[in-house]
């Protein structure tokens, strides 16, 4: 578990020196903001390192778990990578984490706490439940897109935040100069960097797996985009499935999901700030083809490409298709809850509603733009 250091006291120091111009400046909220984070991670990062040498002593025998065909869903931010990962997630032979396993206990050792502190939590009236609706009610304030929740599947990319080595930091961050490299990963991260986070990763999914009975692991990260090569070097038997939407959909509502971001955390004059869509724009252009230039290549019962209007229009057939492609068995009772989320996605009607011009961007500009995505995907 190395932390990426030098990128850390990059981000203090652009975070306090150099953000005067962007939507984190230095107001008295966003010094608030900086100051819980940069005060809160050392301990959270130390409390993790504990941890895993706990595992070693009470629980060596998870290193010699293996990671066996893993699914990786990959795709755009907002192209419906968290509604397929949540739906194949409900399928008993897969397991992904949850939100409470990534950020508030990846180790097997602090997992069998909670859960003792939770049947203790159970005999006493259950006020630790209380003290989490709570804290789930003001997550739901700043959830502007899919719903979250401590005990909802989630991206499980939010690993690299223990070892401060991830895009995601642009939601707390908006300087590009931070997180340029992780838009072209394959190509602009260092070998060395890759290796210390592909075998962080690995550990961390070792544990998981470990602690779920070796069931087989689903992953899902917009941001696993621009780093297929390396996932499929790490896990040469994995398959991965690409999610396509339409730019038109997809940037404007990635616009608004880190503007939104960006407000939580701080104070932005604009409601639509750059550097969000200029980024949006240029890390979506390479997410749209670079995975597909690489995973076409890759045996067809490893790679599925699905557009988000089959899956939002038809989740079970969508589903049948992928588990058909990929030889995965599927059972009667897990084809019953596809029978059941299918009516459920013809009742469903999206509130989001963005206008181009506000954000600054151009439909006409974005058509031609991404005109060769469109026409490899039929988008």
């Amino acid at each position: 578990m190395k932390l990426n250091f030098k990128l850390y006291l990059k981000t203090i120091w652009i975070s306090l020196f150099k953000s005067n111009k962007t939507p984190g400046k230095l107001t008295p909220k966003r010094f608030f903001v900086l100051l819980i984070i940069f005060l809160l991670y050392p301990i959270w990062y130390f409390s993790l390192r504990l941890a895993y040498g706990l595992d070693q002593l009470f629980y060596p025998d998870y290193r010699e778990q293996q990671i066996d065909q893993p699914i990786f869903i990959v795709g755009n931010f907002r192209s419906g990578t968290t509604l397929l990962h949540r739906l194949m997630a409900k399928d008993p032979q897969f397991t992904g984490m949850k939100t409470w396993e990534i950020f508030v206990a990846p180790s097997i050792v602090q997992r069998k706490i909670i859960r003792w502190l939770l049947r203790i939590n159970d005999l006493i009236g259950k006020p630790i439940q209380r003290i989490i609706s709570g804290f789930e009610k003001s997550l739901k304030t700043y959830s502007y897109m899919h719903k979250t929740g401590l005990d909802e599947i989630e991206e499980d990319s939010h690993i690299f935040f223990h070892i401060w080595s991830t895009y995601d930091l642009f939601a707390f961050f908006p300087n590009p100069e931070l997180i340029r490299d992780f838009i072209y990963y394959d190509d602009e991260v260092p070998e060395e960097q890759k290796k210390q986070e592909m075998s962080y990763y690995k550990e961390v999914l070792k544990r998981h797996i470990f602690a779920n009975h070796g069931k087989r692991y689903i992953s899902k990260s917009p941001q696993y985009s621009p780093k297929v090569k390396t996932l499929h070097k790490n896990f040469p038997d994995s398959k991965f499935i690409n999610l396509v939407r339409s730019p038109l959909n997809v940037i404007p509502s990635s616009v608004s999901m880190f503007s939104n971001h960006w407000k939580t955390y701080g104070d932005p004059l604009e409601d639509y700030p750059q550097p969000g869509p200029e980024v949006m724009q240029e890390q979506a252009k390479h997410w749209y083809l670079y995975p597909h230039q690489y995973l076409k290549k890759l045996p067809t019962d490893q790679y599925f490409v699905l557009r988000y209007k089959d899956l939002a229009t038809d989740p079970k057939a969508a589903i049948e298709a992928i588990y058909k492609q990929f030889g995965i068995k599927m059972t009667p009772e897990y084809q019953e809850i596809l029978t059941q989320e299918s009516e459920k996605a013809k009742q469903f009607k999206s509130h989001h509603k963005y206008s181009l011009k506000k954000m600054g961007l151009n439909g006409r500009k974005i058509k031609k733009d991404f005109s060769k995505a469109i026409r490899e995907y039929k988008i």
